[in-house]
């Protein structure tokens, strides 16, 4: 690698990976795409280097992806309309954002390495942010077909905890302004991965991965009442409450990370979050604490 394409790099992720990138290759030179003008002066504060190039722009804008396509030999594709709610709301955005930008990268990208970043809502989904996410993995995995001298791959993954407009980010809010959280079901299971874990876990896809698979990292998988209960022990008082409002359109029951057939890599030994062992309290509580710890990083 020598010139690097991190979309959506001012994001919760891009900016551990953009991070993680610069300092372990030295002659390495990363660009980043993103809309958060907020995002990329956190991220250009954390690497301060001449060797990050970021942009302000729209991945679906041809001509920004143009530009920053130039001389890229490496593609590692984050930028995403992740919010399920959002891409019930409005699917067209959803569908031009996540499908249409990732055809136009690949149909652009004249390099050897490309990751799509994908989520455990792409397998069997009902949603919408999980039906495009979908696609972006078809789409990545049929380039591989038809470049056999080059490696095109997926990392598919859970929620990243802690990550920005997740539930936990909401809870703060909540508690904030009523001292109650919304929990929409506390019997729902998730996927969840710490956030230095899974970028490091991109950077070996990086370097070791295969062209035409799926990559899922090692996994926790978390009960939301748990978490709820967890979170309030440690962030409300004895007057916090927990308000259930039932699932949101889109939303599952449970998570699968992959479906049987599947050309997957992966340690994990189930494929439901109902099936997983979960987390303790005592577990829960010091995921917690470590992002709280970390929450402006």
């Amino acid at each position: 690698m020598n010139r690097v394409l991190v979309t959506g790099g001012s994001g919760f992720l891009g900016r551990r990976l953009v991070k993680k990138l610069l300092d372990k290759y030295q002659n390495l030179e990363v660009i980043t795409i993103a809309r958060n003008g907020e995002g990329i002066v956190k991220l250009m504060t954390l690497c301060a280097t001449n060797r990050l190039k970021p942009l302000v722009g729209d991945i679906r804008n041809e001509e920004v992806l143009s530009f920053a396509m130039r001389e890229v030999d490496t593609v590692v594709h984050l930028a995403a309309m992740k919010y399920i709610n959002l891409c019930e709301m409005c699917p067209a955005e959803a569908i031009t954002t996540n499908v249409q930008a990732t055809a136009e990268l690949l149909r652009l990208f004249q390099g050897n390495t490309f990751i799509s970043m994908s989520t455990d809502k792409a397998v069997e989904p009902s949603s919408c942010y999980g039906a495009t996410k979908l696609i972006v993995e078809k789409l990545t995995l049929a380039e591989a077909e038809k470049n056999k001298g080059k490696r095109f791959m997926v990392v598919r993954s859970g929620n990243i905890f802690g990550s920005s407009g997740s539930v936990l980010e909401n809870w703060w809010r909540q508690i904030r302004r009523n001292n109650e959280i919304i929990v929409s079901d506390p019997d729902m299971t998730r996927f969840f991965i710490d956030v230095e874990t899974l970028a490091e876990f991109i950077i070996t896809v990086l370097e070791k991965g295969k062209s035409g698979h799926i990559y899922i990292p090692s996994q926790e998988v978390i009960r939301l009442g748990d978490l709820a209960k967890a979170f309030i022990e440690l962030y409300g008082d004895e007057k916090s409450r927990t308000k259930v409002v039932g699932r949101f359109q889109g939303e599952k029951q449970h998570e699968k990370l992959f479906l049987p057939g599947e050309k997957v890599i992966s340690e994990m030994k189930y494929t439901s979050s109902e099936q997983g062992t979960r987390l303790s309290p005592a577990q829960i509580k010091d995921w917690l604490r470590r992002h709280a710890a970390s929450r402006e990083y």
